[in-house]
């Protein structure tokens, strides 16, 4: 009986090692399973998002920068985001960009709709529209982008936010209009040099090199010009439109999570298994070896 206990505690020290064994196989498991992107901790505390804050825009918002614009040399740009219908996302953007393409001097810069599939399993769509107006048809334009569409609650348009950015360019416009006049001048006097050198081929090759180069500088100060001609002229509108987040009770959430954490517990199965076949060779080796000692005496304390 007493030389029994030497030969249950090396089986008992095997059990513990082979349990260790199969333990590592199943640390690279997860103990939990989370979606694509989402912690623990996100896990623990998820709950819906609270609802977007509306963001009031004032009805006499266009008049107020409408009493300054076309003044002086200030350029405007204004950024709206809104949150509409998971499904009007579209249909939005498509009714903004038409009423644009109508408009007499409306100038559709980009229009664009992307699709977000990695915020916990939900799908989240954008739209984004940029536009140059005159400044007598922005407010119009801002109008039509944050109104409901036909046969859509007006409370589900949400405008989240609104800003007016506002650029002095008189600096610039100085500054090209004086090379403007410099480069004028100059492109002058290369043309009275090329009619006085007329007979001298050499200096009417000179001539010739300085006074494209004057112009091609003239031409590069005139673009400019015209365009912050048209910056001070009309104004930049852009516009985002965003989906709304669905807000889900637990029971609806876990049911729409069911399909993801199905295959992520798969996913924890196969990885076990590819794991337990590398170790399983070493723990009955060792489990063999460990027995054979036993049947040996090697543990005996005789």
């Amino acid at each position: 009986m007493i030389e029994e206990r030497p030969r249950l505690k090396i089986i008992r020290l095997s059990g513990i090692a082979a349990l260790g064994v199969v333990m590592i196989g199943l640390g690279g498991c997860k103990h939990r399973h989370s979606l694509p992107g989402q912690s623990e901790a996100d896990y623990d505390s998820a709950s819906p998002p609270p609802p977007p804050m509306a963001v009031v825009v004032p009805a006499s918002m266009g008049r107020s920068f409408l009493r300054k614009a076309g003044q002086g040399s200030i350029a405007y740009d204004h950024s709206i985001s809104l949150t509409v219908p998971t499904g009007k996302v579209g249909d939005h953007l498509a009714h903004l960009r038409d009423y644009c393409l109508a408009t007499a001097g409306c100038e559709l810069a980009s229009a664009s709709e992307d699709t977000d599939d990695s915020d916990r399993g939900a799908t989240r769509r954008y739209a984004r529209l940029s536009a140059r107006l005159p400044h007598d048809k922005v407010e119009a334009f801002l109008a039509v982008a944050a109104a409901p569409l036909a046969g859509e609650v007006a409370s589900k348009v949400v405008t989240r936010q609104f800003r007016t950015n506002e650029r002095d360019l008189h600096n610039d416009i100085v500054d090209v209009d004086r090379r403007l006049a410099q480069m004028t001048a100059y492109r002058d006097r290369l043309e009275a040099l090329e009619t006085q050198s007329a007979g001298k081929t050499d200096d009417l090759i000179k001539v010739a090199k300085e006074l494209s180069e004057a112009q091609s500088a003239l031409e590069g100060a005139a673009k400019e010009k015209k365009d912050l001609s048209r910056q001070v002229d009309t104004e930049e509108v852009n516009v985002t439109y965003e989906s709304a987040v669905e807000t889900l009770g637990p029971l609806r959430r876990s049911w729409k999570e069911s399909g993801a954490l199905f295959s992520e517990t798969i996913a924890d199965v196969w990885a076990f298994l590819i794991q337990a076949v590398v170790w399983a060779p070493l723990v009955i080796l060792g489990m063999l070896v460990v027995r054979r000692a036993i049947r040996r005496g090697w543990f005996s304390r005789g």
